[in-house]
């Protein structure tokens, strides 16, 4: 009988993690230089195989309260109703002689900001990352 090699199961990235505030810092970026500083991302899913890092979140305004996307290239999208508060972001350990816990050694593969489906579907066949990562 033939067993299909075991994939590697992710782990979490946790408060106290090294690597974690790094992480969240390079998976941020496109949100921040989208909209400044104005959104936080509540952090729902932050899990890591091997080099690849899987972000999903709520964005929150920086008061912690609803998004507000007033005077953003979101506002049309939100008002139209095809704009969610996810946002997700894979990323890769984009130089593995830097530490974990330096954001310039992450690299976003791919983000979504505010989508309204499985932004991620695609990502592991597109990318190459493990299916696993996406908790799929």
């Amino acid at each position: 009988m033939h067993t299909p090699p075991a994939q590697p199961a992710p782990h979490s990235l946790n408060p106290g993690d090294p690597a974690r505030e790094a992480v969240l810092q390079a998976a941020t970026a496109p949100l921040r230089n989208a909209v400044g500083d104005r959104l936080d991302v509540a952090v729902e899913r932050l899990t890591r195989i091997g080099s690849w890092v899987f972000l999903q979140g709520t964005m929150r305004g920086a008061d912690g309260g609803p998004p507000n996307y007033t005077d953003t290239v979101f506002e049309t999208r939100r008002a139209d109703g095809v704009m969610s508060d996810v946002y997700m972001a894979l990323l890769d350990k984009a130089d593995p002689a830097i530490t974990d816990n330096d954001p310039r050694g992450w690299r976003v593969t791919e983000c979504a900001i505010g989508p309204t489906d499985i932004a991620w579907l695609p990502w592991s066949d597109r990318h190459g990352a493990p299916r696993a990562l996406f908790g799929a």
